[in-house]
């Protein structure tokens, strides 16, 4: 089951596989989500994502064991994971998983959770966050837990990329162009960029994992905590010299 309004954003209750793809950003990204809870998707066990790009999921109910030839992982409710490239799911019954795939993107390995009660840092309207997946450079995508209290009405307010994930805990309501959405446990959503949008709670706080494609934070070549903590007769190094710039690195992109 999808609701929409238009297509700037989207909410589904019910999905099996690649449900649309965002091009309005430098990092193209596709949505991905996988449930066996509903009847038309029971019986459903196992997935598989190409090796286009970076995976980055979240597990809002049950347990899967993810795969891609280099590692077997296996993540219960609450945890979250990054992947490098493609990956094969396996679900067991009543299982709800998101990913977000940032094509042509080589992300890191990674994963976490189970995710914490509030978030680490403040956000707008009393809400608080936390940068589960960092950008590993300037730029590149993460992936955020975001709490709201009961009794929150967000300022509606907008975002330069798209937004995309999935309600991991409560229940909450999208509301955008005066069109409200409900939300719930495992439902996933979509929000187009530049998209004027507000979260809303009631009696239940609600706990959402959002992918965000883009950044306009992180560590830069000569700005992170292992260069600037590094002194030459007592002051930091440049690191923009020529002999510190020949290091081999990995390049995301």
């Amino acid at each position: 089951m999808t609701e929409r309004i238009g297509t700037n954003v989207q909410v589904w209750t019910s999905y099996w596989g690649a449900l649309l793809q965002d091009d309005s950003s430098k990092s193209k990204t596709i949505l991905y989500g996988f449930e066996n809870e509903s009847p038309a998707h029971i019986n459903n066990r196992q997935a598989s994502i190409a090796d286009e790009g970076a995976c980055f999921g979240f597990v809002a109910n049950g347990r899967v064991f993810l795969q891609d030839g280099r590692v077997n992982w296996c993540l219960d409710a609450g945890q979250w994971f990054s992947m490098p490239n493609g990956l094969l799911l396996n679900l067991t019954a009543n299982t709800r998983v998101v990913v977000a795939q940032c094509l042509n993107y080589q992300g890191i390995y990674a994963m976490g959770g189970p995710i914490e009660a509030q978030g680490r840092l403040r956000y707008i309207d009393g809400c608080s966050d936390t940068l589960l997946c960092a950008p590993p450079l300037l730029g590149d995508p993460c992936l955020n837990h975001l709490h709201f209290p009961a009794g929150i009405t967000q300022t509606a307010h907008t975002h330069p990329s798209m937004r995309a994930g999935i309600i991991a805990k409560g229940q909450g309501i999208c509301d955008a162009n005066q069109h409200p959405m409900p939300l719930s446990v495992g439902s996933l959503f979509y929000i187009a960029k530049e998209t004027e949008h507000r979260f809303i709670t009631e009696t239940s706080t609600m706990d959402v994992i959002a992918y965000h494609p883009d950044s306009d934070w992180g560590p830069t070549h000569n700005d992170h905590p292992m260069v600037n903590r590094t002194w030459v007769d007592g002051h930091k190094i440049d690191n923009l010299a020529p002999q510190h710039q020949a290091a081999a690195i990995i390049r995301g992109r």
